[in-house]
């Protein structure tokens, strides 16, 4: 009888060739509660070849996995975070976000070697069918991948933004747009020998607390995250089919 492997969208269960899966991260208190683990697809496999290419799309599906718990958790730092209250909170926020992009980033790309594994591999396939509907379902879970590693480079782009900013508390925040809002005003005033209610118009520019720039870019990246879904339903359909002829 062959192996017989269980993949789901948040978890890889890899019971290849004797093969565990790694634990999954841990999940902080503050973390959205999970969903529940929905299974993409039941695989057996018979040939030496297709234990291979399950092992190395089981990796890939399990990072996958982690890689959505690690988006959730970033979005939830980055709406919790206080990074405004003093240079050490700011360092310390950057400190986590930082470990947070590099775990994330560095995970997407060892899932993607894991396609890349897959698709060299695939040539070996037995028919020109069996060889379409594999890399069909490669071509899925690595845009899942390619999709996460692009909202990795999203956070490490807020952290280098927040690493060349200054932190302000709302009080000097609100002090600043004052000052800047007096000035303004006073410039308009003395050019004019009349007063006008309209030079009060809109707040002035003055750069947004980090906190807030924080917050606006996970609600960003929970946004741009929201196809991930997609992404995933499609390897879902695909990975039955991908595996029929093992």
């Amino acid at each position: 009888m062959g192996d017989v492997v269980t993949c789901s969208v948040l978890l890889a269960i890899l019971a290849v060739a004797g093969m565990a899966p790694t634990a999954p991260p841990a999940v902080s208190p503050s973390q959205a509660a999970e969903k529940p683990l929905p299974v993409i697809g039941r695989v057996r496999v018979t040939t030496p070849l297709c234990k291979t290419l399950l092992g190395d799309a089981s990796l890939a599906v399990q990072i996958e996995a982690e890689n959505d718990r690690r988006l959730d958790t970033a979005v939830a730092t980055l709406k919790a975070e206080d990074v405004d209250s003093s240079a050490i909170a700011k360092q310390h926020g950057i400190r986590e976000l930082t470990r947070q992009f590099v775990t994330l980033r560095e995970a997407a790309v060892s899932g993607s070697n894991a396609m890349r594994n897959f698709r060299g591999l695939i040539k070996d396939g037995q028919t020109a069918d069996q060889r379409a509907k594999l890399g069909a379902f490669a071509d899925a879970l690595d845009g899942a991948l390619r999709r996460q590693r692009l909202l990795a480079d999203r956070l490490g782009g807020l952290v280098a933004y927040l690493d060349t900013h200054e932190p302000m508390t709302k009080e000097e925040h609100d002090k600043a747009t004052f000052d800047v809002i007096a000035s303004e005003n006073d410039s308009r005033l003395s050019a004019r020998s009349a007063f006008d209610p309209r030079d009060f118009g809109p707040t002035a520019a003055v750069p947004d607390q980090l906190s807030t720039v924080a917050k606006a870019s996970g609600a960003d990246i929970a946004n741009r995250a929201l196809p991930l879904e997609r992404d995933e339903d499609d390897a879902s359909a695909k990975i039955e089919p991908a595996f029929s002829g093992c």
